[in-house]
């Protein structure tokens, strides 16, 4: 652990924010919530601690299902389930289709000219609640949604190596796998 995330890791002591899970059970690591800050992924603000995330889903239907991403896998070899559809947290100063064309292009492989968005269907929504991702940490998520039609994807489930490994992304690579779209369940 950085130095940097040592003190940010005592600073949420000091704020009542139990960190002695995180990094566990799916949970990422202090470190990662410093990678986050520093790649302006997320703005943390205090008294008390909240994580504020801006994030883009993408709906990609093939007839009555949706691609969704099933799980993640860390550089350890853990694995956690996901069942959401691509979702990307916005950088500072990103629209949510920059981030989205990124996500789709890291986490799945789809090029830029193969992803056209379906403006009629965007919406904006907030959601306070508390992220797997970080436990006890109060998270206020922005969340913009918006389809795409994209080229050719496998119709069976696939990994794919996530292009933004080792760039401060712990996730090694995901999981996807198409699934009816009424069995999507609701933002959390």
């Amino acid at each position: 652990m950085t130095h940097e995330a040592a003190a940010l890791q005592r600073w949420l002591a000091q704020q009542g924010i139990d960190t002695t899970t995180w990094g566990m059970d799916g949970a990422k690591t202090v470190s990662d919530l410093w990678d986050e800050l520093q790649n302006r992924d997320i703005r943390l603000h205090g008294d008390p601690p909240l994580r504020e995330v801006a994030l883009v889903q993408v709906f990609i239907r093939r007839g009555d299902e949706v691609l969704l991403e099933l799980a993640q896998e860390f550089e350890s070899g853990l694995q956690r389930h996901r069942h959401i559809p691509p979702s990307e947290k916005m950088r500072g100063g990103e629209s949510y289709r920059e981030a989205a064309v990124r996500g789709l292009y890291e986490e799945i492989g789809i090029a830029p000219a193969d992803i056209c968005f379906i403006a009629d269907s965007y919406q904006q929504f907030h959601r306070d609640t508390f992220s797997p991702s970080y436990p006890g940490l109060p998270t206020r998520y922005t969340v913009h949604r918006i389809e795409a039609k994209v080229g050719t994807l496998p119709d069976v489930d696939f990994w794919w190596e996530n292009e933004a490994h080792g760039a401060g992304d712990p996730v090694r690579r995901h999981q996807w796998g198409w699934r009816p779209a009424a069995d999507i369940p609701p933002f959390r």
